[in-house]
């Protein structure tokens, strides 16, 4: 049963309210001209929660939604130390209005290391639900990680038990959603979703339904998160050949994506995803965006990342000194995942010229302990990975350049073969499950990663959660350990 998120009266708050920090609050470059310039706390009411995103060693973004009829309004952060609000580090007011749909936004910077932080927002007449983060380690610290992820949360095909159970695992440094957050299109199975999100005003509705969500909701509200999109965030495949959605649609999509999480803009570029989130020597994360810069050109040039974030993440990758370089992104990169011998244009099998530069740098360069967390395939598939796949089939000695971890879905269906039929056509794929729902927790230490592919029950909000399957990856070995922990 979902525990009700602490809350404090106005009188509390304010009570205990004095900061003693350095408040860096950056407006969003996407909302430059919709707000106040002079905030003030208005009336209004915290109706979607809170969350926090994109932790690093010394700053953290928190995020809120103020629900109020006027125009333009603001809301007072408060953070702390404490879960009752009383060693205040930072506050200050936060502007909002319609233009960014009542979403409230502060980047805090001057922050310890490794530390759990709480906070709550304030209007003039409701307090928001407290909410707690935690800072990325400091550059030198070799202390291990926590990290989990999913995709995939197809809101009227069960309930979010993953979300549910992933906000009851301690001390998460890390919470990873990998695209399809929402799904643009209507649909009524064991819950009803009516929205078919075309324009700015259906994707903020859409993502406001999903959002209510009880496991969702606490999730973002005890865990810091960073996000990726894929297709359904704006449209099913819109980066390949389909009838693609107007500028206007695409731009409302990612305009609304921005709004709901708990992520900056860069100012030269405001819908541009792709970054690194450092976490100590253990561990870089690298986001990738594999729908925006996607090319596919008449002459038949084609690309998955575009040469930008390309050349972005192979030399970020080469400059790593990060234990554990984690590329968090969208689609299956393993070829032929399904060994049924045909190649997707939506997955890396259509830009296999990308594919083998990505991964060729990574043998020329000997670059090790390469793990790519993959969404979108709704299964649960572990694999090896090389720029010669036919090097890793049975009996050869070849070394990975890499791993990848698909993490199944949340509650998207999956493509129901048997494991057996999958490994028999692609050697390379080590496990495969596309019968059950989840997500994936990560145990990162200097020495070793441990991957737990885990399970739940889609029929309530609190659906009993288990895991199934584990691999271990010692550092250096570009390879992994599979324990069946259930059948």
């Amino acid at each position: 049963m979902t525990v009700p998120a602490p809350r404090l009266t106005r009188r509390e708050l304010v009570a205990g309210a004095t900061a003693t920090g350095l408040l860096v609050a950056v407006p969003p470059a996407w909302a430059r001209g919709l707000l106040a310039k002079r905030p003030r706390v208005g009336p209004g009411a915290f109706l979607d929660g809170v969350a926090s995103g994109e932790p690093g060693a010394r700053a953290v973004t928190f995020w809120s939604r103020l629900e109020t009829e006027r125009l333009r309004s603001g809301a007072r952060l408060i953070v702390a130390r404490d879960p009752g609000l009383r060693r205040v580090v930072a506050t200050t007011v936060v502007p909002t209005g319609r233009g960014v749909n009542g979403t409230l936004k502060a980047r805090v910077g001057a922050l310890k290391p490794g530390t759990d932080y709480f906070y709550a927002w304030e209007s003039g007449t409701d307090v928001s639900p407290i909410g707690r983060t935690r800072t990325a380690p400091a550059p030198h610290s070799a202390e291990a990680l926590s990290i989990a992820y999913s995709s995939c949360q197809q809101y009227a095909l069960g309930h979010f038990a993953a979300h549910a159970h992933a906000a009851t695992v301690r001390d998460l440094d890390l919470y990873v959603f990998l695209g399809d957050y929402v799904y643009e299109s209507q649909k009524a199975e064991l819950r009803a979703d009516d929205i078919n999100a075309v324009d700015l005003a259906s994707y903020r509705r859409k993502y406001a339904l999903y959002r209510a969500d009880p496991g969702l909701r606490e999730l973002h509200r005890v865990h810091p998160v960073a996000h990726i999109w894929d297709d359904h965030e704006v449209e099913n495949n819109y980066s390949d050949g389909q009838p693609a959605p107007s500028a206007a649609q695409r731009s409302a999509a990612y305009r609304a994506a921005f709004e709901w999480m708990p992520r900056m803009a860069f100012p030269s570029d405001r819908h541009r995803i792709y970054k690194r989130l450092s976490l100590g020597q253990v561990a870089d994360v690298f986001l990738l965006d594999e729908r925006q810069y996607r090319l596919q050109a008449d002459d038949g040039q084609r690309s998955m990342l575009g040469e930008a974030q390309m050349r972005w993440l192979v030399q970020g990758l080469r400059a790593s000194r990060a234990r554990w370089k984690l590329i968090a992104q969208q689609v299956v990169v393993a070829q032929d995942p399904y060994g049924n011998g045909k190649a997707s244009p939506d997955r890396w099998d259509g830009y296999p010229q990308d594919r083998k530069r990505l991964l060729g740098e990574l043998e020329r360069a000997g670059i090790t302990d390469v793990a790519f967390l993959t969404g979108d395939a709704h299964v649960f598939m572990a694999s090896v990975l090389a720029s010669d796949f036919e090097a890793l089939g049975e009996g050869t000695a070849r070394r990975p350049a890499a791993v990848e971890f698909v993490g199944g879905s949340v509650t998207s269906r999956g493509r129901e073969l048997r494991e057996e039929e999958v490994r028999a056509g692609a050697p390379w794929v080590r496990q495969y499950d596309g019968y059950r729902h989840g997500y994936t927790h990560l145990a990162l230490r200097p020495d070793q990663l441990q991957v737990e592919y885990r399970a739940s029950d889609l029929r309530a909000p609190d659906g009993a959660t288990s895991a199934f399957e584990r691999f271990v990856q010692p550092a250096g070995e570009n390879d992994f350990a599979r324990q069946v922990l259930t059948v």
